[in-house]
């Protein structure tokens, strides 16, 4: 595949051919959902690890699973494609996915 970046920015995202399909790999999204956490929210960070450290028999729920949710909804998880870009990733995707033409 000629370009298996097809997305440049604001988060690069890669395609690379895998057996079954493709793999993107958003490395740049998760690099700053990670420096978002520890700058931003160290303190529900704290309190999760605090929780999951928490030596407790299980009692059919985990506390920490509130706190995760409770930090997803502060965290986008939503990668922007703009323009011609959504062309080129869904056209990598094709390719690598052997594709080529299919709609």
């Amino acid at each position: 595949m000629a370009d298996r970046t097809p997305v440049d920015g604001p988060f690069r995202i890669s395609v690379e051919c895998i057996p079954a399909g493709v793999t993107l790999d958003v490395r740049p999204l998760v690099e700053a959902v990670l420096v978002e956490l520890f700058t931003e929210h160290a303190d529900e960070v704290h309190d999760i690890l605090a929780e999951q450290a928490d030596a407790r028999p299980y009692d059919g729920h985990r506390a920490e699973s509130l706190l995760v949710e409770r930090l997803l909804a502060e965290v986008s998880t939503r990668i922007p494609v703009y323009g011609r870009q959504c062309v080129a990733l869904a056209d990598a995707i094709r390719a690598a996915a052997g594709l080529r033409g299919a709609a």
